[in-house]
């Protein structure tokens, strides 16, 4: 019995320093278990919920900052696809500004283990809640670039020419059209057409039946106006038997109007002022029309003299007047 105390009282005595001997000898084996783990820092996406018919007033992060701690096995195989993060302000059905926490979810191959240590920041989101609405707005496209030299953008279309624009009231009832990306026209000398997308530099706007739009463009040439003077005018199809009472033949001007390229290759010798003498069998002064004879592609605005008088000799020379 006096062994058995003796061990007993061996055992309690000085149970304090023991007590702390242990607890220390504990503290250091979590310690060490948790200084061995090792962490690693990803960017998560956010995904922020909310009730039905509201939505967020002002931008908040799209993404979120995930530390994980474990083991080197655990972590090599972990990517952010295995973390989804979430702030539901779901619970909130009337406008204000709310506060929610920030959860995390684990997924793939972090889903069940419970060796893994995750914490997030920032912690909770902070968010003013406002009436999602939802209107039509007219799409404006903005182009950059020139057509071709003599060339020229005739008229353009785009559809849809409006889109729906969804997002918190107080900002979408401020806005009545969309701009495009810029639409390229360098060079151009042809019809054209492009899909296009809707440029948003707002986080919180949406659009409900896609961000893009067909453009179709028209692509004409140029158009000017050309004179050319000192036409001289041709007289065609002359009886055998008559005659021009003189050799100087008077001049006219044309005005022809075309593709800026095309009247500048047109030479004068291409453009021609006639007149049709068929059918004049006597002698005697005649007053006819005179005719245009021009390249194709090319319109006559203009042209002097319209009429020319002639007096036609059998055997003899005309006199123009």
């Amino acid at each position: 019995m006096s062994k058995n105390k003796s061990f007993l009282e061996q055992m309690i005595a000085n149970w304090p320093v023991k007590a702390l001997s242990l607890a220390a000898a504990i503290m250091l084996f979590i310690f060490n278990n948790f200084s061995s783990l090792s962490e690693r820092f990803v960017s998560v996406e956010l995904r922020a919920v909310f009730a039905d018919g509201l939505t967020a007033a002002q931008p908040y992060p799209r993404r979120v900052r995930v530390e994980i701690r474990g083991n080197d096995r655990s972590l090599a195989a972990a990517t952010e696809e295995d973390i989804s993060a979430t702030a539901d302000f779901s619970r909130f059905d009337t406008e204000g500004v709310y506060t929610t926490p920030v959860t995390i979810q684990k997924k793939g191959v972090l889903e069940g283990l419970d060796t893994i240590e995750i914490s997030v920041d920032p912690l909770e989101i902070t968010l003013p809640i406002e009436t999602k609405t939802r209107q039509r707005v007219d799409v404006v496209p903005v182009f950059k670039g020139l057509p071709a030299t003599g060339y020229r953008l005739e008229q353009y279309s785009v559809n849809p020419a409006g889109v729906d624009l969804e997002g918190p009231l107080g900002l979408v009832q401020n806005i009545d059209s969309i701009s495009t990306e810029d639409i390229d026209l360098s060079g151009k000398r042809g019809n054209f057409s492009a899909r296009v997308r809707l440029i948003n530099t707002n986080p919180l706007l949406t659009f409900p039946g896609g961000d893009t739009v067909d453009f179709l463009g028209q692509i004409l040439e140029t158009t000017d106006l050309k004179v050319f003077e000192g036409i001289a005018i041709t007289p065609q199809g002359l009886s055998p038997n008559l005659q021009f009472a003189q050799a100087d033949i008077p001049q006219g001007t044309i005005t022809l109007q075309g593709g800026q390229s095309v009247l500048e290759a047109t030479a004068k010798e291409r453009v021609q002022l006639v007149i049709n003498c068929t059918g004049l069998t006597e002698s005697g002064a005649y007053t006819l029309p005179v005719q245009t004879l021009v390249p194709p592609g090319l319109t006559v605005v203009q042209f002097t003299p319209d009429h020319v008088t002639l007096v036609i000799h059998r055997g003899g020379r005309a006199d123009f007047q």
